[in-house]
């Protein structure tokens, strides 16, 4: 077993896989590291400080995965996957396209227009972003931000847009988006953003050491990093299935893919420059049909169609690149047409078997043990799962269309998994009969069995170290072993958990809130409601935005939390007359009515009790809740 004192190994379980990896895939084939490379122009700089002089982004510490060959603690294929992230900096695509990588977590595209350059996704952060925009303006000439196209509705392709804005000539520049851009954000960013910021450091490491035992990447890209997340509306949400438009001089062919990879999402052609951009929906690797982070599972028809769609048009057009917004392009169009064929048929495959194996009545977690990719489409590079994997791939494709339930009844109504965990460690005669059986399984390389017996212990006593010591040993085998990044990264985020307990994670460093429309800010203080606590309490509050000129009614009623825009109750228990950045303090807890009341930041009249006392029913979220322990 491991200790902290000794380096983590691989058994010889781990080993022996990674040797079967080897075998079944054909690593000398270079034509991958060919095309990374093709249009170099200029490396990325080192570090990128934010504000503060924290390091925002530190692409030296990826420097490791250069070696070869993989350490016996890492998979092989994503060893390699590493490699081919790490080679990053600013790529000329074709003249007049320019692609910075390795900058974020997403890559940004560069189109040079006529007065300008037209920015499509702009980062995960402000730092990053800014640091896109000077390498860029180094080698090429410093014309001001023209348009910004937002491709996509998550975090990595638009959380940086206030630092492409730094370089426009004014802020009412052209921003492009797919039709529900806003909803979708807000969907995902303010009603989830909590429990999803949680999910998503485990699955991007976040709290990993980078290196051969910790982090390698985060299968599409190589960190998410850290900074200052933004936000900014669409001046143009994109509503035609199909729209020829032309920005700056340049002529777009924008392909709406809606409710695929994003449900906000779209693809382009640029005329002028004979390039295809398919946004999330073709990467170099399989994607997630449902992500770990948590998020609404993804129509695999839809985004089968939309790569069909897109494959039909470049048939008929000039085609000198496509770009990826996590991958290098692929050149020439035969080139391309033969990878966007190859991931329309791998999420085509899963799903069209997932679907006949659920109709001869075999169960979700059936499937996803039997299924495997034919050989064509499984030794492809570009279809391995770096990010998604076959089997929570087709766990998502069952669960889309027949939920959560196994249509047994015993699945019906079970125990939760505290309660569960007890009845199962009673059951079998004590959490030290279950140790002692799980240290033999363990021995014998089953890890899958040793993490799913031993959650049970730790559940029902998660003070019990044994338990969690081999359990995270048990973990750590798993992630040493998975060619998916994000799996590993699970894996060992719980296992370093497991060993160190939870962090306080207390630093926000978004600056999305103020951009939040009044509508999704009121959805969120319903969801923050208390019902319980809020029984048999009613309060009716005014709320007039001084900066906006709208009037809002907030009604607490049967324990739920409704609103009605342009409406102002006749007898409210108390009116505010507020701007929305302020109402917004109040509300998150970053401001008091009194404070607000004395800075002249607020006036209120009516019971001023009111309003603290629907404050008191609102709950505060903790970002560190437990994962792995109860």
């Amino acid at each position: 077993m491991s200790n902290e004192a000794t380096p983590r190994l691989a058994t010889s379980f781990t080993k022996k896989l990674h040797e079967h990896v080897y075998n079944e895939l054909n690593f000398e084939n270079k034509q991958d590291y060919e095309e990374a490379k093709k249009g170099f122009i200029a490396p990325l700089e080192t570090k990128v400080f934010n504000d503060e002089g924290d390091i925002a982004w530190d692409i030296e510490q990826m420097k490791f995965i250069e070696q070869d060959p993989a350490p016996e603690t890492v998979n092989p294929s994503l060893w390699r996957n590493g490699q081919l992230q790490t080679i990053t900096g600013l790529f000329e695509v074709v003249e007049g396209v320019y692609q910075v990588r390795g900058q974020g977590l997403a890559y940004t595209i560069l189109i040079e227009g006529k007065t300008g350059v037209i920015v499509c996704d702009t980062q995960s952060t402000i730092e990053s972003a800014k640091a896109v925009m000077q390498l860029y303006y180094k080698h090429r000439p410093k014309k001001p931000v023209s348009a910004i196209i937002i491709s996509q509705s998550h975090i990595d392709h638009y959380g940086g847009i206030h630092g492409i804005l730094h370089y426009a000539e004014n802020a009412n520049i052209p921003i492009i988006a797919p039709e529900n851009f806003t909803k979708e954000t807000m969907s995902e960013q303010v009603l989830l953003g909590i429990i999803m910021s949680r999910r998503a450091q485990y699955q991007a490491g976040a709290m990993l050491p980078i290196g051969p035992t910790g982090q390698i990447n985060a299968g599409i890209g190589l960190d998410v990093g850290s900074g200052t997340i933004s936000f900014k509306a669409p001046t143009n949400e994109i509503h035609e299935k199909f729209l020829k438009t032309e920005i700056d001089g340049i002529t777009f062919q924008f392909q709406l893919a809606l409710n695929t990879e994003a449900p906000s999402e779209m693809h382009f052609y640029v005329h002028d420059y004979k390039v295809m951009f398919a946004s999330e929906n073709a990467n170099r690797t399989m994607h997630q049909i449902y992500t770990l982070r948590g998020a609404k599972p993804r129509d695999t028809l839809a985004w089968v169609n939309a790569l069909d769609t897109t494959i039909d048009f470049c048939k008929k057009v000039e085609l000198e690149a496509l770009i990826m917004i996590h991958a290098w392009p692929a050149f020439g169009k035969e080139n391309a047409l033969y990878h966007l064929k190859m991931q329309r048929d791998m999420y085509k495959y899963m799903h069209d078997q997932t679907v006949r194996l659920a109709n001869h009545g075999y169960t979700m977690d059936e499937i996803a043990e039997a299924m495997q990719l034919p050989p064509t489409l499984n030794t492809y590079w570009g279809n391995r799962g770096y990010y998604g994997t076959l089997k929570h791939n087709v766990k998502a494709i069952y669960n889309f269309y027949l939920g959560y339930y196994s249509g047994n009844p015993s699945d019906l109504d079970p125990l939760p998994q505290v309660e569960s965990a007890q009845k199962y460690v009673q059951y079998i005669g004590g959490a030290s009969k279950v140790i002692e059986q799980a240290r033999v399984d363990y021995e014998k390389g089953e890890y899958r069995w040793v993490a799913q017996i031993l959650k049970h212990v730790v559940m029902s006593e998660p003070d019990h170290e044994e338990a969690k010591q081999l359990l995270a040993d048990a973990f750590e085998q798993l992630g040493f072993q998975a060619e998916s990044a994000i799996w590993r990264n699970v894996y060992l985020s719980g296992a370093h958990e497991l060993r160190h307990g939870v962090k306080s994670e207390t630093k926000n460093t978004s600056k999305m809130l103020n951009d939040v429309p009044v509508d999704d800010f009121f959805k969120l203080l319903a969801i923050k409601l208390n019902g319980p606590k809020a029984e048999g309490i009613s309060v009716t509050i005014n709320v007039t935005f001084t900066d906006m000129n709208e009037t809002y009614t907030l009604y607490v009623e049967n324990s739920v939390l409704t609103y009605k825009a342009n409406v102002a109750a006749d007898q409210p228990d108390t009116a505010l007359i507020i701007d929305k950045v302020a109402f917004y303090k109040i509300g998150t807890g970053q401001l008091t009515p009194e404070q607000a009341l004395a800075d002249g930041q607020l006036s209120l009249s009516g019971e001023s009790a009111k309003l603290n006392e629907f404050l008191e029913l609102l709950d505060t979220f903790d970002i560190m809740s437990n994962i792995v322990t109860p």
